[in-house]
């Protein structure tokens, strides 16, 4: 079996990484390398090829092998020799998409093997040596075997890809819960940290626990958290035993921000189970170069979404009322856009490599998988409760204890009975067909002891950009009232009704008239549209009026013996949390 050794020397001033690989016993076939064009959990694929320059190859006696690209992420090399050594160069800093590729600052890493080469035919073990700057300390996260003080083995490339290695400058917090070692490594500090680093520790402590609750145990020994605080930082990404998560500026002075980061460190940590071991099957041995179809991201990613707010509830830091909003307010979201009313959740898991990023027209074309994966799991959850007061979580349990005993993945099948179980004929209904139907999440709200309230609203049927202020249009709905128009994303509103464009004035002339005189900017071009409104049912209220049984049930269910709603009680619609942006339509 061939070997693969790598050195990976870290340039801290001008960003930049060094790399050598030595494969030994490849045998006489010309050569392909590769670096990955996507990385396991962020399902879209980019040109990390492109940061690769200076590559040289040699042979076992030190000669020169000429070499070229064949696609964009592919290198082939002219001769046969069973020793090879190639080095190279690669550009590694861009903070944006650190979580993905690491990043090298001149304080600190984190090394990530994207920027690496491999080869696809030679899967096997493989090893790094970390040349690192003087005086640089290294904090390497678990699921390695550490060979020197800077040497660890990995039992595969794609093992190696998981691995976030930090380096130089951080700060660290650690705390064992049951024997496991939980890291928190801080790459810089915001305001705050000295009095509140330690609080949100605490917390995501506690989300660990219930994490742990559902599952039966820890699939690791040694978990780190890996957090940046830069506001150019947009990291959420999770790995076997460490992940990268970016907390944002605020997180320790405001409640939002704060509450964002518990979901987002409790989300990527399910993932550990959820994911990272437990794995759709076509991710057990995954093509890193050729991304495939995935029926079940629904599960790997939904449920999971669906969990980052039961944990967090659970774990005293988010309330039952959030929950509950939210869940109301992802439900308006897909059936207020035309996608949600066409796509089924195992249709947008199939496509996410097409769809994962969102593009102007989307929101006709695809729904996100989160979202509807989110929604099939409280479905399901509030199904069982109410027949069997066993909820989600037992058949999580069982669908992860069947994939390990099939070597880590499970099927659509897999999936659909074992979390099913009693309710398996609503899962299939629910990720089998588009929104709504008549046992979605409104029946189930209903049969827990809601009252949803619902009225006509006035609408045109556009999206606006930036955070839904505009003047920019992101998106407009292809069955609304503004596509008769010709209205397009990317269209910027100057004018309404003839005055400048404002959010306030724009949102009180849908609500009052039946027509809306819009200015708008396209390119080059100011165009003149009268744009007619329409109406549209929507949730507009949710209001506690169950019994005491129905009570009791939730505060099982969510572990909060304390909650004391009344009948008649309003349950705000105020919160609405979702990573991958909140479309309001206009």
């Amino acid at each position: 079996m061939a070997t693969a050794s790598y050195t990976i020397r870290v340039l801290p001033m001008s960003h930049e990484l060094e790399g050598e690989l030595v494969l030994d016993g490849v045998g006489g076939a010309p050569l392909r390398l590769d670096t990955p064009t996507w990385v396991p959990g962020a399902y879209s694929t980019m040109k990390y090829g492109r940061d690769l320059f200076d590559i040289a190859a040699f042979d076992g006696s030190g000669k020169p092998i000429e070499w070229s690209r064949i696609d964009w992420s592919g290198i082939q090399l002219s001769r046969a020799s069973d020793k090879v050594r190639v080095t190279w160069r690669a550009v590694a800093y861009d903070p944006a998409w650190g979580e993905l590729c690491g990043i090298v600052d001149h304080e600190h890493a984190v090394l990530r093997a994207t920027r690496y080469l491999f080869s696809p035919a030679h899967a096997g073990p493989c090893s790094v040596t970390y040349a690192l700057p003087d005086g640089w300390t290294l904090h390497h996260p678990g699921g390695s075997e550490k060979r020197g003080e800077k040497t660890f083995a990995y039992p595969s490339f794609a093992a190696l890809l998981e691995a976030c290695v930090v380096t130089g400058s951080f700060e660290r917090i650690s705390r064992t819960l049951d024997g496991v070692a939980f890291h928190h490594v801080f790459l810089d500090r915001a305001v705050g940290f000295d009095t509140e680093a330690e609080k949100f520790v605490d917390a995501l402590m506690k989300l660990a626990e219930e994490a742990k609750r559902i599952f039966g145990s820890f699939p690791f020994q040694d978990y780190t958290y890996i957090f940046s605080h830069s506001p150019n930082a947009h990291w959420g990404l999770e790995h076997p035993d460490c992940t990268m998560i970016a907390l944002g500026e605020n997180v320790y002075v405001d409640a939002a921000a704060r509450n964002a980061g518990i979901r987002v460190c409790g989300h990527e940590l399910f993932h550990a189970w959820n994911v990272c071991r437990m794995k759709p099957d076509v991710l057990v041995q995954p093509d890193l170069v050729n991304p495939p179809a995935i029926d079940t991201l629904w599960v790997a990613e939904g449920v999971t979404r669906y969990y980052e707010f039961v944990m967090g509830v659970r774990a005293g830091e988010l309330t039952v009322e959030q929950l509950f909003s939210n869940v109301v307010n992802y439900y308006r979201h897909l059936v207020a856009i035309p996608a949600g009313r066409r796509i089924r959740a195992l249709d947008s898991s199939r496509a996410t490599f097409l769809n994962h990023t969102r593009y102007p027209g989307s929101i006709n074309a695809t729904i996100d998988y989160y979202d509807a994966g989110m929604l099939a799991a409280f479905d399901v959850d509030a199904a069982l409760r109410l027949s069997t007061n066993e909820g989600f979580d037992q058949g999580l349990a069982q669908l992860y204890a069947l994939a390990m005993k099939q070597g880590g993945g499970y099927s659509q099948e897999d999936a659909l009975r074992t979390l099913g179980r009693e309710a398996q004929k609503l899962l299939r209904e629910r990720v089998e067909n588009p929104l709504p139907h008549a046992h979605d999440t409104r029946h189930q709200l209903a049969q827990l002891g809601f009252k949803l309230e619902t009225k006509q609203v006035r609408y045109i049927g556009i999206v606006l950009a930036k955070d839904n202020a505009g003047p920019e249009i992101s998106h407009v709905l292809d069955d609304g009232p503004a596509a008769k128009t010709g209205l397009a994303p990317g269209d910027v509103i100057t004018r309404v009704d003839g005055f400048p464009y404002s959010l306030k004035s724009l949102k009180w002339l849908v609500e009052r008239r039946e027509k809306v005189q819009l200015q708008i900017s396209r390119g080059h071009r100011q165009l003149e549209l009268e744009v007619s409104t329409d109406a549209r049912e929507d949730i507009t209220t949710l209001t506690w009026v169950g019994d005491d049984a129905q009570l009791q049930r939730i505060r099982d269910w969510l572990r909060r013996p304390e909650l004391a709603w009344k009948s008649g009680q309003a349950i705000p619609l105020t919160a609405y949390d979702n990573f991958h942006g909140v479309n309001t339509v206009v």
